[in-house]
C-alpha cells in the first residue's frame, strides 16, 4: 500500500466517524418551556417542536408528544 492509498483510507474512516458522531453522538436534551409540551418525530427523535401541528422536516410525519422530555 502506498502513501496515497493510506491517506485516502484514513480520510474516509475519519469522514465516516465524524458523520456517525454528528448524527448519533451525545446530544443535549432540549427541555420544553414551562407549561409547554415538546413534540418529536417517531422516526427522527432529534426533530422536535413545541407546535402540536408540526410535521417532521425529513419524512413529513406528524410529531407526537414526547412525555419523557416534558417531565
Amino acid at each position: 500500500m502506498d502513501l496515497a492509498q493510506i491517506m485516502v483510507t484514513a480520510g474516509g474512516v475519519a469522514l465516516i466517524a465524524l458523520t456517525l458522531w454528528f448524527f448519533f453522538g451525545k446530544q443535549e436534551k432540549r427541555r420544553a418551556a414551562a407549561g409547554k409540551a415538546l413534540y418529536s418525530c417517531p422516526m427522527h427523535p432529534w426533530i422536535t417542536s413545541e407546535d402540536p401541528t408540526a410535521d417532521c422536516s425529513i419524512c413529513g410525519m406528524k410529531l407526537i408528544r414526547d412525555d419523557a422530555a416534558a417531565k
